[in-house]
């Protein structure tokens, strides 16, 4: 059952697409990536960026890390470019999107917030957030699936990780930003 939250501060979490068609959706990550296209390994809140695909898998190998292929609004093309596109100019705000793959047990960023509105989108597997709704409030715990889609306040404290049933996840992250796009 989708959880929805009506207040405009709290996070919404709905199931929004097939699972069976959004597993399908092609997304540039791992061999399929831009050429170019880095991808970061996060060590805590380090992260350890390359464009060189056998150093991103030696250095996963020595140690699991959620694995981040950032700005893919630019740096590759696809549907994903043009869903950032399309919300930028209906917003009004740059729009960035990010790719997160990762296993059960990666390491990953801990407990943080961000400073943007944060719409995402689970492609495949499954992703364990923790929320915490309010400073000092009692964190509200979910997992999203393929198709499920969550939209997350600016600021909103929340931590992430994949559960071992099925082991996996890959979710796009559109952070919608203050800044305005800039018009010729």
């Amino acid at each position: 059952m989708p959880r929805i939250w009506t207040a405009p501060e709290q996070p919404s979490h709905l199931k929004a697409f097939d699972a069976a068609w959004i597993e399908q959706v092609p997304v540039p990550v791992a061999g399929s990536r831009m050429p170019g296209q880095t991808v970061a390994l996060i060590d805590g809140t380090d992260f350890h960026r390359t464009d060189d695909p056998g150093r991103a898998a030696r250095g996963y190998r020595d140690r699991p890390r959620t694995r981040v292929y950032e700005s893919l609004d630019v740096r590759s093309d696809g549907w994903h470019s043009l869903v950032s596109l399309h919300l930028a100019g209906m917003l009004r705000r740059q729009v960035i999107c990010t790719a997160y793959e990762s296993q059960a047990g990666d390491r990953n960023l801990g407990a943080h917030d961000d400073a943007w509105l944060g719409l995402i989108v689970q492609m495949r597997g499954a992703k364990r957030w923790r929320v915490w709704p309010a400073r000092g409030s009692d964190p509200t715990e979910f997992v999203m699936r393929s198709g499920d889609v969550l939209i997350l306040p600016k600021g909103m404290t929340h931590e992430v990780s994949t559960p071992p049933n099925p082991g996996h996840s890959l979710h796009l992250l559109f952070a919608l930003t203050e800044e305005p796009i800039s018009t010729p």
